[in-house]
Parts: structure tokens; C-alpha cells; sequence
């Protein structure tokens, strides 16, 4: 009788251990291979392709796991992150390009978080009127070509412009929900433009062909704002201008369309790869460094603080701070062995 009581107890621990999770543990970090990106002069270990930074077995880098919050607050240059486009001379002409300064076939993606409360732009018709992500627009006609992404409505709009020809891209999905979202918005030199939310398309629209890169050389009266990308605010400080509330994470672009049809929504960071031009994890920790992570460190910017300081736009409530599966109770029949 001990024997069969000591079999059951033993099957059913057995039982109710596997029930702690329905995959295949994942590999070690050992197992994982690890790629490296330099920052500066600094080389940085990424997570391994497909695991998020806090299933590692091994502690992060000090200073990883970072969001940027921005606080839609500024007007004068600051609460935001400014990338200049390449070599800025003294009279604001970009001389040369760095990758980040795209021309034809593009994808944006990065995961976001705010609330309604914090950005009230109503529907617009310009993405200029909205609560805007991200801005690399250029003062006047679009020129070469010029490009956006904001809340207006609590939706997400995008626009391209090429020359006088300025289209704008509406979204249908309510994303100030207080919830991370992973956003990608493809375009193609054709002008073939989607928004995707969650890897479901949003919306799509036929946009201006050609390049839309920042033309060398250009001049401007704008030195401190046209030749650069900007994220969180819009970047030439016009008079009602609305900026980003909220939170920002793991921007990358690339020099392709991604995705022309529904995807998984990522479960880790995104990867690294030939196509990839700049990435932007915004794990520094508490400086005013952006760092790109792709080799090279070819597209670096600089957060430009609100008063108080770097360390409050660091935030570790990003879309992977939590990887943990709760275990979720489950009943069982007990198993009955005869002698």
C-alpha cells in the first residue's frame, strides 16, 4: 500500500510540474548564439534572436531594459530625441548622409504606449495637427520628400510628401488604450504605403513615388531642426504644435517593405539585419546618449531633456519587462494504479 501511495504521489508531482507550461523549455543562453552591436566605442551584447532580454540567464548589461518617455511638454527644443541626417555644416546644409536618411523603399517600426487623456489632437487632416511620433518633415513643400507619424483622434495617421503632392494615410485602430502596441508602417518607392497595428493591417493608401530622402546641400533657414529626425515632438516648435505623450520603444528602419501582409506581433526585440539602417533601444540608462545599434553606430542621436533632467524620460516599463507566464491552476484526475 506505501508503495502504490509513494507511485501516486510521485506521478501526480510529475503531473502537475509539467502543467506549469504547455512549450518546450526554452534553451540556455548558452545555447543561444549572441550577437554584438557597437555603441560608440563600446561593444554591447543584444538578446539572443527571438528571446526577450529578460529571459536571459545572465544579468543585462547595466543600464538595459529602457523605454524613452516623452512628456508632450515642449516647445523650445527640448523633450524630444533629435538624429541629425548626416554632416551638418555651420549654415544648417547637410553635406553628407548617414543611412538614417532613407530614399526610397522604407519600414518604421516601434512599439508604443500612451493614453487618450495625453494626447488630444482631434481627426486632422494633416499629421502636422497631431500628437506626433515622429517628424522628418522639412519647413515649406516636401522637396526631395518628407514624412511623419502622429495620433490624431486617438488613431494613427502617416504622411509622405514629395514636392506640393502631400498625402495622408488615416488609421482605424483606437492605440491610446493605455496597452504596448507594436506599429510598423511600410512604404514603397512606388508610394505604396501600409500601417500595420499589432502585425494587422490598419491601412493602406497610394502615396507619392521617388525618393524621399533629405536633399544634400539643401539650404534652410531652420538649421536647428530641418536636416534632422525627431522623435516626440515636432520639430520645428510652430506656434500650437502638438508633441507625444507617452512611451517609446525599439524603433528600427529599414531600407525594405517588411511586411506586406498580416504577421505575428513580435515577442522580443527586434533583430538586427542586413536591411536594418538604424535601431534605437534606448538603453543607455540615465545620459542624453541615443545610441544606434546597428554596427558602427553609423546614426546616433541626442534626447534633449525637459527641465529636470535625462533620468526622467527613462522608464522601465517597456513591452518585454515582463516575460513570465503565470502558472494557471488546473485539475486533475488522480491516477489509480492496481496491484
Amino acid at each position: 500500500m506505501q508503495y502504490r501511495l509513494g507511485l501516486i504521489v510521485l506521478l501526480c508531482g510529475l503531473i502537475i510540474s509539467c502543467s506549469a507550461g504547455v512549450n518546450t523549455p526554452a534553451p540556455t543562453q548558452a545555447q543561444q548564439p549572441t550577437t554584438t552591436a557597437t555603441i560608440g566605442s563600446a561593444t554591447a551584447a543584444l538578446p539572443p534572436t527571438g528571446i526577450p532580454a529578460t529571459t536571459a540567464t545572465t544579468a543585462p548589461p547595466t543600464g538595459s531594459g529602457y523605454a524613452i518617455r516623452f512628456f508632450g511638454s515642449s516647445n523650445d527644443d527640448r523633450d524630444r530625441i533629435k538624429i541629425p541626417l548626416g554632416t551638418i555644416d555651420s549654415s544648417g546644409q547637410l553635406t553628407t548622409s548617414r543611412p538614417v536618411n532613407v530614399s526610397g523603399d522604407l519600414t518604421i517600426e516601434f512599439w508604443m504606449k500612451a493614453f487618450a487623456g495625453d494626447n488630444t489632437a482631434p481627426d486632422c487632416d494633416g499629421w502636422y495637427y497631431g500628437n506626433i511620433i515622429i517628424d522628418r518633415d522639412v519647413f515649406w513643400a516636401g522637396d526631395y520628400g518628407d514624412y511623419g507619424i502622429a495620433i490624431c483622434a486617438n488613431k494613427l495617421v502617416v504622411g509622405f510628401s514629395v514636392g506640393s503632392d502631400d498625402r495622408l494615410l488615416k488609421g482605424n485602430t483606437i492605440i491610446t488604450d493605455g496597452a504596448w502596441h507594436h506599429i510598423a508602417v511600410t512604404r514603397a518607392n512606388s508610394g505604396q504605403v501600409r500601417l500595420f497595428v499589432d502585425g494587422q493591417i490598419d491601412a493602406t493608401m497610394t502615396g507619392p513615388s521617388g525618393r524621399i530622402d533629405y536633399r544634400l546641400n539643401r539650404p534652410t533657414d531652420y538649421p536647428n531642426s530641418d536636416p534632422y529626425l525627431v522623435f516626440g515632438a515636432e520639430k520645428h516648435n510652430v506656434t500650437g504644435s502638438l508633441h507625444y505623450n507617452g512611451l517609446l520603444d525599439d524603433v528600427r528602419i529599414s531600407n525594405v517593405v517588411r511586411y506586406t501582409d498580416p504577421f505575428s506581433r513580435p515577442t522580443a526585440p527586434h533583430a538586427i539585419d542586413a536591411n536594418t539602417i538604424a535601431l534605437y533601444r534606448f538603453d543607455e540608462g540615465s545620459n542624453t546618449t541615443i545610441g544606434d545599434s546597428t554596427p558602427g553606430n553609423q546614426s546616433p542621436g541626442e534626447l534633449k531633456p525637459r527641465p529636470g533632467g535625462a533620468t526622467q524620460h527613462r522608464s522601465t516599463d517597456t513591452p518585454f519587462a515582463s516575460s513570465s507566464v503565470p502558472l494557471t491552476p488546473r485539475a486533475f484526475i488522480p491516477m489509480i494504479i492496481k496491484s
